[in-house]
């Protein structure tokens, strides 16, 4: 078992061997990127909005080296554009 430490909670993760280093790189790259969405709507949104907004984006636009990735990351700019319309 390892804790990885995701935003500000330490989570217990049972991982196989040789994958606590995948698991420790994704929970910094899930971090960033809930630290962006936070940085981004902080007053605006609910944590919980935030979580959700993150989790598309982790969903349409996963870890580098993931396959499938490129296929969405047009729709996402889309909808992050609309987004930006939406606040202006």
């Amino acid at each position: 078992m390892i804790q990885v430490e995701v935003y500000d909670e330490l989570i217990d993760i049972v991982a196989d061997k040789g994958q606590d280093e995948i698991y420790r790189q994704a929970a910094i790259f899930v971090t960033e990127r809930f630290g962006a969405y936070a940085k981004m709507y902080s007053g605006e949104k609910s944590e919980h909005t935030i979580s959700m907004m993150t989790m598309l984006d982790i969903a349409l636009n996963p870890m580098p080296g993931i396959k499938g990735k490129d296929q969405y990351r047009s729709f996402w700019g889309r909808i992050v554009d609309y987004i930006g319309l939406l606040k202006t």
